[in-house]
């Protein structure tokens, strides 16, 4: 699936189109969020009856309604939990994953309309394209992110800020570094930069549906990224 659920050998996928960020909560209690969701969905749904589904959901907005929002008209899916995954490593040997990612999901259930159960429906969920997957070098910068990330709320939070990344591009660009170079000559500089945002907590935590609906100043993509991340413009790690 790409960006948001990459190759076998990465243990992170993303789930931020989920609203899972619009939630405003620390990194320890998302995590138990997802446990809890988990939880009561294993115990609870059964995909043989599919009614059981919409009782889920119907349990967990109930049990999230007091959570406190960054939007409120953005949705926060109770379908989002944790998905555990036998994998075949390089060496055949078969490991055991966990990533984030949708629990009704066609590939689990086995019906292609089962996301109907969800709040967006099936057609929304299935053909959603954050900015970030519809890049151009979208492989690239996955593996960028899955080689800076930590844990799959680290992925979410890069793969999710298309704003971090317009920046570094048009950056890359203005330096008059060819785009074949991004990722192999200059790939320091982008994990430096990356760096810089995680220790700066530049919008660590997006809610997926931000868009910068302002004109850019006419400064340069240099100083614009400086001061995205609270730099100096002459800040020599740039």
């Amino acid at each position: 699936m790409g960006l948001c659920q990459p190759s076998a050998d990465v243990p992170f996928s993303c789930g931020a189109c989920c609203g899972l960020f619009n939630l405003e909560l620390k990194p320890d209690q998302f995590r138990t969020l997802l446990k809890d969701r988990t939880e009561t969905f294993k115990k609870s749904v059964d995909f043989s009856k599919p009614y059981t589904m919409a009782e889920f959901r119907k349990v967990r907005e109930e049990a999230e309604k007091n959570y406190v929002k960054k939007d409120s008209l953005t949705y926060n899916c109770p379908f989002l939990g944790m998905l555990t995954e036998e994998v075949s490593g390089i060496s055949s040997e078969t490991k055991v994953r966990s990533r984030i990612g949708c629990m009704i999901h066609p590939v689990y259930t086995g019906d292609p309309r089962s996301q109907n159960y969800s709040f967006y429906g099936a057609s929304i969920c299935q053909a959603y394209d954050c900015r970030n997957k519809e890049r151009n070098f979208a492989d690239e910068w996955e593996n960028v992110f899955s080689e800076f990330a930590d844990d799959s709320f680290s992925y979410s939070s890069l793969s999710s800020d298309y704003r971090s990344i317009d920046l570094l591009e048009g950056y890359l660009t203005e330096k008059g570094i060819p785009s074949t170079d991004w990722f192999t000559g200059s790939r320091e500089t982008i994990l430096q930069i990356l760096k810089i945002k995680f220790e700066q907590n530049i919008s660590l935590w997006n809610t997926s549906f931000e868009l910068d609906m302002e004109s850019p100043p006419p400064i340069s993509w240099k100083e614009r990224l400086a001061k995205w991340l609270g730099l100096e413009s002459d800040d020599p790690r740039l």
